[in-house]
């Protein structure tokens, strides 16, 4: 029961977060300035294709690091159970931790890459 609950208010924070992160994308969308070639500030639309690569880069970065996350929980309590029994093990936690990590650090790189054709 608590576990629902848990997954429930992750689903609202989720939602809490998408609708903020869509209400930000729309403000910019709305007003961007950008700086001509005598200096001038000039008000520029952000075309929807931009927008769509803003927000794909959030969600790949978002996704990826939740994911890693949700690795890392695992890789942490079965190496920890399995390094109490066997204290040579620690260093394949470390190493499995390291590729748990490396999730986000991929996710990060293709956001990298998509906002880099902006």
């Amino acid at each position: 029961m608590k576990q629902k609950k848990i997954a429930y208010l992750l689903l609202v924070v989720n939602i809490v977060i998408l609708v903020f992160g869509l209400s930000v994308l729309a403000q910019a969308t709305s007003r961007m300035a950008v700086t001509n070639t005598e200096g001038q500030e000039t008000a520029k639309r952000l075309e929807l294709p931009d927008a769509i690569a803003l927000l794909a880069g959030a969600i790949a970065v978002a996704g990826s690091t939740l994911a890693s996350g949700i690795a890392l929980r695992g890789v942490a309590t079965a190496g920890f159970a399995a390094a109490v029994e066997k204290p040579e093990l620690t260093t394949w936690l470390l190493i499995m931790g390291g590729l748990a990590e490396g999730i986000a650090v991929y996710g990060l790189l293709l956001a990298i890459l998509i906002l880099g054709r902006i």
